[in-house]
């Protein structure tokens, strides 16, 4: 939606104050393009113009007052966009000019140059490929930390508010819901105007608890799961199909972002142990991704991917007319040999044949221990994988002495043994 000017249509020219010193653009002639090319009339160095503006009911067209709530919009969004300063995967604000036509009041933001926004980069595609899904996820979510230092909120996604740069990084750009933290969950709402499938769990209903940084990660695992089902934004990484996760790429995504959108929002990673995990996710088996988590989540995830894969085999039935008469009803064992296809999905998720713990209270009562390293693969004793329990940052919580002395040993299995999801 940018308009890249000629030298022919300029108008009056703007000065800047930005840290470099006086930066002289020429004013462009459209007065109403939101986003406007520019060039330094010294040094030549190109801008991207953005105009936020506030205008009374009916676009200024006629007469009427502009609200407060729409002039404190835009010196919001104008502060939040100088206040991020600089870095690599936040689009850079120059400086901000106030420019007043009339009854509209408008704020001018001088801003690094960007090639296009994610929203045209994905009109021709309905989602993207896993790994690009990957690396636009770590890019934002070094964003998403370097604001949080800050103390600030993003407060949502949007496609047409993150911007490829000349750089070829991904940057947020649009602060329009963002906000200072803690911010109350019915401040963010009025703000967002998100639907309720849109919100972090701690900002849903009528609650008013403080949001932290970590509703920005349940945020960005939504919107990332929205790219790589194709389906609006705010439908979950359930919507991913089963079929999807024969892919072993997609399955280990798919298995991140659940962690990302967990119900408590201690129990997800920060932000910056998000951008480690999602630029790591190539090389990283799926057990080790489970084994990262707390033992609630690994449990709800692996629910779910045992879900995913009888939903398949039940699709796979209903094509191809089979014996099982409930599928619902059958073990992992079983579930394993009705086909290759439910086979992969188990595997990519990494429900493996090792991973059988059969002493299921024992976990329970483990649950709050710890073991000396978070990332041991699930292929190891049931007792140590229960004791693979994680703070709230995601890093596991030092070991004890006594723990070091004497660990805990698994109990002995049962010839019919019961399943950790309770599914059998």
């Amino acid at each position: 939606q940018w308009h890249k000017l000629p030298a022919a249509m300029v108008g009056s020219e703007l000065r800047f104050a930005t840290d470099e010193g006086a930066v002289l653009v020429h004013q462009p002639h459209r007065q109403d393009a939101q986003r406007s090319r520019v060039h330094c009339t010294v040094s030549g160095a190109a801008f991207d113009l953005w105009r936020l503006s506030a205008a009374p009911p009916g676009g200024g067209r006629t007469a009427g007052l502009v609200s407060l709530e729409a002039l404190e919009a835009v010196q919001r969004e104008a502060d939040f966009a100088q206040r991020a300063g600089r870095h690599p995967n936040i689009v850079r604000c120059h400086g901000v000019l106030v420019q007043n036509e009339g009854a509209v009041h408008s704020k001018l933001l001088l801003c690094e140059p960007c090639v296009f926004d994610l929203a045209t980069h994905t009109a021709s595609s309905s989602s993207l490929p896993s790994r690009e899904v990957s690396d636009l996820g770590q890019e934002l979510a070094f964003g998403l930390g370097h604001l949080h230092n800050l103390g600030i909120l993003y407060g949502g996604f949007d496609a047409s508010g993150i911007f490829r740069g000349h750089d070829g990084l991904w940057k947020l750009r649009d602060f329009c819901r963002a906000a200072l933290l803690p911010v109350a969950a019915s401040e963010w709402r009025a703000r967002s105007h998100a639907r309720p499938q849109e919100a972090p769990p701690e900002a849903r209903g009528s609650t008013d608890d403080a949001l932290k940084p970590e509703a920005d990660v349940w945020m960005l695992g939504s919107f990332l799961s929205s790219l790589v089902s194709g389906l609006p934004q705010g439908t979950g990484a359930l919507a991913i199909a089963p079929q999807q996760l024969v892919d072993a790429a997609v399955a280990r995504l798919c298995l991140l972002l659940q962690w990302l959108m967990a119900e408590a929002p201690e129990e997800r990673p920060c932000a910056g142990e998000a951008a480690a995990l999602l630029g790591a996710l190539t090389f990283t088996p799926p057990q080790e991704i489970l084994a990262e988590m707390p033992l609630r989540e690994q449990r709800r995830v692996c629910s779910m991917a045992v879900a995913a894969a009888r939903q398949r085999a039940v699709d796979l039935a209903v094509a191809q007319p089979s014996d099982i008469a409930d599928i619902a009803e059958l073990p992992l064992e079983r579930l394993r040999v009705l086909g290759e296809e439910i086979n992969q999905i188990l595997d990519n998720c990494g429900m493996d044949v090792a991973f059988r713990p059969d002493n299921a209270p024992e976990l329970e009562a483990q649950a709050d221990q710890a073991v000396p390293t978070p990332c041991a693969g699930f292929r190891q004793k049931p007792a140590d994988i229960a004791d693979a329990s994680t703070n709230a940052s995601g890093m596991s919580d030092e070991l004890s002495e006594s723990k070091l002395a004497s660990p805990s040993k698994s109990a002995p299995k049962k010839a019919d043994s019961t399943d950790l999801l309770g599914l059998t």
